[in-house]
């Protein structure tokens, strides 16, 4: 062989060892690439699940709070129907619109002997309690009170929410300059005092049937600055809400001898009744309650 020959096939072998050399160099970037691809996608997915998994955290920990603050309102609404005077406290646990309608009565010294008449029922009736409890009515724990089975809450939205509890949410009220201080009825509401309007956090609280009475549907609206009101059907007037209240404050009174042993149950009976008369609910219902922005009871 040739020295020049000997020199071809040298250099065709450096080359094939060099081509080889940078084809696997070739591969092993394109692996070391995918890898790092890879390790960067895994990185981000689990960043990802990271930032749902705090906004997820976030929405239930607001959705917790709420229900606590609902709980706090429920036990306002039943100690002011419980309490000698207390028509009025019971009355600021509503929506504007309806403490604008329902405080007109409320205010008017004509009415002053009605609820004279409704504070000796509730005297009668926290006497019996105390002779049966060894206590004064005092709920003194909401949770274990209104945090049970038997009270079911769901929370929306107006204007993202079509509906909430297999109730449909009302059409977002148009709130704006032109007819925000204009009065739409004699109580000198306005379209705003409806609270309905786009981003309004609302709520129901479900009543299952128990102590003999109905299922119940209750809509609550929140007002700032962290406030749950109770959405009292249109309907019911200062009259009527104290019918009511003295009607089903006798009845729960008037059968005392079947007041559950445990102290928390008995507390979620007179709530019951509470709510009732607030959204004009006889006894004799199957299910009842209202709707947000409801003009009257709905009742099957």
């Amino acid at each position: 062989m040739t020295r020049k020959n000997m020199l071809s096939l040298a250099a065709a072998a450096a080359l094939s060892v060099g081509g080889l050399t940078f084809a696997q160099d070739r591969n092993a970037a394109e692996r070391a690439a995918d890898k790092t691809e890879r390790a960067a996608d895994r990185a981000g997915d689990k960043i990802s699940r990271g930032a749902e998994n705090v906004k997820d955290a976030a929405k239930d920990a607001a959705a917790s709070w709420n229900v606590g603050r609902i709980h706090t309102m429920l036990t306002q609404v039943t100690e002011a129907s419980l309490t000698k005077g207390g028509f009025d406290d019971l009355v600021e646990r509503f929506v504007d619109a309806d403490r604008n309608r329902i405080g007109k009565w409320m205010k008017d010294d004509a009415n002053k002997g009605a609820l004279d008449k409704l504070d000796g029922r509730i005297a009668q009736f926290q006497k019996d309690w105390k002779a049966k409890y060894g206590t004064d009515f005092d709920i003194k724990n909401d949770a274990q009170v209104f945090g049970t089975q038997d009270f079911q809450y769901a929370q929306g939205e107006i204007g993202k929410d079509a509906q909430i509890a297999g109730e449909r949410l009302p059409g977002q009220q148009n709130v704006n300059t032109d007819n925000l201080g204009k009065k739409t009825d004699a109580a000198g509401n306005t379209v705003a005092d409806k609270n309905l309007e786009k981003g309004r956090n609302v709520a129901y609280v479900t009543v299952k049937e128990s102590h003999g009475l109905p299922e119940l549907k209750v809509p609550l609206v929140h007002e700032m600055p962290n406030m749950w009101r109770i959405d009292v059907p249109d309907n019911i007037d200062g009259q009527k809400l104290y019918d009511n209240l003295l009607k089903h404050l006798t009845m729960a009174n008037e059968q005392n001898d079947k007041w559950p042993s445990d102290v928390n149950d008995a507390y979620r009976a007179v709530a019951h009744h509470v709510l009732m008369a607030v959204l004009d609910v006889d006894e004799g219902a199957r299910q009842a309650g209202a709707k947000l922005g409801g003009d009257a009871p709905e009742k099957k």
